[in-house]
């Protein structure tokens, strides 16, 4: 199995993303802002080796000066295999009573591609008892009693829902240190595709605002698995809490294993950049980051939490 090397290194790239953060506070200092960003090139592959120097870092449209950067590598060493931190959520409310199959069988295909030493859990949406941890009997067993018609849907009640389990979720993952962690939304882009808000007026703004700050601080980033047969339209992936949070949409695909390949990749290869911020209020605070490299994309959240 891959061994999980850090190193530090530095960056290089042409691409714009804008991007979240997780902050630790200092002693008589701003947080320092820690960013973990995945860079891809136009193959799919991720890329190694960048520089420090080659990473231009805006905060609220304004550069900032890079102070500390690592570099997470899978060498794929056969001997010890990469710690990652995962966690499905099982979308019981938005998909209809004919999915539990499905998602079950989707499910227990990432239960099965997990090794130890990762940290592996599987939540249910409208359970609340259930937790962001657990072995892999526990896991199983939640996959087995999985509804998928559990709760009705009930519009921005069930969205409400899906942002606080998302908050609960990245609170309960926050304590683990220098990790990229995803959670893994199965279901309708309804709960898995949470759109931002169109205003701070929405109903459901002051909940966007939770889970965004819950998971810049917990290094989470959001993947949306939305398969064949899932009621609710298809969104656009641009303004989606995954958009938002540096993970990606994956739609009407049957090749879940590629999927499976592609979290685990996101989650054993990044990079962490971190800088110190300038003292300022706001609920949101938006983050760019450029690559000066033609061909590479770069994935990496697009806002930090802050004071209000």
């Amino acid at each position: 199995m891959p061994k999980l090397v850090t190193l530090t290194l530095a960056l290089a790239g042409a691409i714009a993303a804008t991007v979240i953060v997780r902050g630790v506070q200092q002693a008589d200092s701003p947080y320092l802002v820690e960013l973990d960003t995945v860079v891809i090139d136009d193959s799919g592959r991720v890329v190694t080796g960048l520089k420090q120097e080659d990473f231009q870092v805006k905060e609220d449209g304004r550069p900032v000066e890079l102070k500390t950067f690592d570099t997470v590598v899978d060498v794929g060493d056969d001997r010890r295999s990469a710690s990652r931190s995962i966690v499905l959520v099982l979308d019981d409310s938005a998909v209809g009573g004919g999915s539990t199959v499905s998602i079950q069988s989707i499910a227990r295909m990432f239960v099965s591609r997990m090794a130890p030493p990762d940290e592996f859990s599987v939540v249910r949406l409208s359970n609340r008892r259930d937790e962001a941890f657990g072995d892999r009997l526990e896991a199983l067993m939640r996959i087995s009693e999985y509804k998928s018609d559990a709760t009705p849907f009930f519009g921005p009640e069930t969205v409400e829902n899906a942002l606080k389990a998302f908050a609960r979720v990245s609170r309960t993952l926050e304590p683990i240190e220098q990790r990229r962690k995803a959670i893994v939304c199965i279901g309708a882009p309804a709960v898995c595709s949470v759109m931002q808000p169109a205003s701070r007026s929405s109903v459901i703004w002051r909940y966007w605002v939770d889970a965004i700050g819950a998971m810049a601080r917990a290094n989470a980033s959001l993947y949306s698995l939305e398969p064949n047969g899932v009621s609710g339209s298809a969104r656009p992936t641009s303004g989606s809490i995954a958009d938002a949070t540096g993970g990606d949409v994956f739609r009407n695909t049957s090749d879940i294993a590629r999927l499976i390949d592609i979290v685990r990749r996101d989650t054993g290869n990044y990079y962490l950049l971190g800088y110190w911020p300038s003292v300022s209020k706001g609920e949101l605070h938006s983050i760019e980051v450029k690559v000066n490299k033609r061909g590479l994309r770069v994935r990496a959240r697009r806002y930090r939490g802050g004071s209000s």
